[in-house]
């Protein structure tokens, strides 16, 4: 080791370069590297994964320590499993609890002085909403199939989080009607990102749904006056559920991610046509599913730098005209339901000659540049799938 005499500096700067799985394997290699690989800035964006809290001795949350870990996913939450995380890791900043059922379980957050985001899935805690209560430096929540907590009740906790800038409500059985929704978004004005899982019980939403100043009539409000919101997520969405002019107010939009129920080749039921010609702004769309791309893709605006395209049904002729619409695309996410997709793909630079990035099915993430078009388009790595930097200690998984 001394022969090669490089500071622990320089050792740190060379690890930053290795794949989660070589570093696991060079920590295995000698003390030194051990005490190395565990330094914090190599494992900044971890997240890790907690199921058994017996399994975990002292030598494991030492290590958490060392590594600064910020990110927590816990696996069938209880009171004293998140009582041991405030215990060890109180600068936790990020907790996902990926089921929980103990009532006095959520109550234990309330120690996480710092805890930001919080994402909870599959919750059956009567607890939950006075629990949210104690958490009013949270900025990031999401709410995925919990029970035992009404929406209004929800909704009255959640309005109390006056830092929140990202909301995600995935409870499709027990859907926030219009006033709620209303009252929420009056009560949250730092609040840029919004995800709702929609489904048949939402039924036909109003025209302003996404308008709470309409609906509010505050003097000297004026009714084209609009919200805050810069980014929208719509899950499970299909149509007639909202309106040509639901969007009307949401032209502020830079980013609008639509995830469709499923395939709909009926251009009459169409509204993204409609919705996509008031988002005078956007600069990122994604699409999954739905409607053809020759349905909308001369409505696609022109401010698109980001496009990811999955499930749509496309051919080449389509995509022509798409790239006529949008030229100075800067990523593009193609996974088209198509029989050319390899003709396609060879056309990309020509189509898009600004294109830095694309992603398909077969192909890598690809760097594009007019220089080396011909060479990158068959460029092949793991696609899609470069995960986020993971922390790995015994008896621990992490989450990719």
């Amino acid at each position: 080791m001394s022969a090669f005499q490089l500071t622990d500096e320089i050792w740190i700067h060379v690890f930053g370069f290795l794949s989660v799985r070589d570093k696991l394997s060079v920590r295995l290699s000698c003390t030194c590297f051990k005490r190395l690989i565990d330094y914090w800035t190599l494992w900044k964006d971890s997240v890790v994964v907690l199921k058994k809290f017996e399994l975990y001795d002292s030598h494991f949350w030492k290590t958490l320590r060392q590594r600064k870990t910020k990110s927590i996913v816990v696996q069938k939450a209880n009171a004293k499993g998140l009582r041991h995380i405030v215990t060890e890791l109180p600068w936790i900043s990020s907790v996902t609890l990926a089921q929980c059922s103990d009532g006095k379980a959520l109550a234990e957050l309330g120690a996480l002085k710092h805890l930001e985001k919080l994402v909870i899935r599959q919750c059956c805690c009567r607890s939950l909403t006075s629990s949210l209560l104690s958490l009013r430096q949270l900025t990031h929540l999401c709410l995925c199939e919990v029970q035992k907590a009404s929406v209004s009740e929800i909704s009255a906790a959640t309005s109390q989080l006056v830092k929140l800038t990202s909301l995600h409500y995935h409870e499709d059985k027990n859907p926030i009607f219009k006033p709620v929704l209303h009252g929420m978004l009056r009560r949250l004005p730092k609040l840029k990102h919004l995800s709702l899982r929609l489904g048949p019980k939402y039924g036909i939403l109003p025209d302003d749904y996404f308008c709470p100043t309409k609906a509010c009539g505050r003097p000297g409000v004026s009714p084209d006056s609009e919200f805050g919101l810069s980014s929208l997520e719509l899950l499970n969405c299909y149509d007639p559920c909202l309106s040509p002019v639901a969007f009307e107010p949401l032209s502020s939009l830079t980013k609008l991610t639509v995830h469709y129920k499923q395939w709909c080749d009926d251009p009459t039921l169409c509204r993204l046509t409609k919705w996509l010609q008031g988002l005078r702004v956007l600069s990122e769309l994604k699409i999954s599913l739905g409607y053809p791309l020759g349905f909308y893709a001369k409505s696609i605006p022109r401010t698109v730098r980001h496009l990811s395209l999955m499930g749509v049904k496309a051919d080449l002729k389509v995509v022509r005209i798409m790239a006529e619409q949008v030229p100075d695309l800067l990523h593009l996410h193609l996974d088209l339901c198509c029989h050319d997709i390899c003709n396609i793909i060879k056309e990309i630079p020509q189509m898009f000659p600004k294109l830095e990035i694309l992603k398909t099915p077969k192909c890598s993430s690809i760097s594009v540049s007019s220089a080396s078009a011909s060479a990158s388009t068959s460029a092949v790595s793991d696609f899609g799938c470069t995960p986020r930097s993971q922390s790995h200690c015994p008896r621990s998984e992490t989450k990719t």
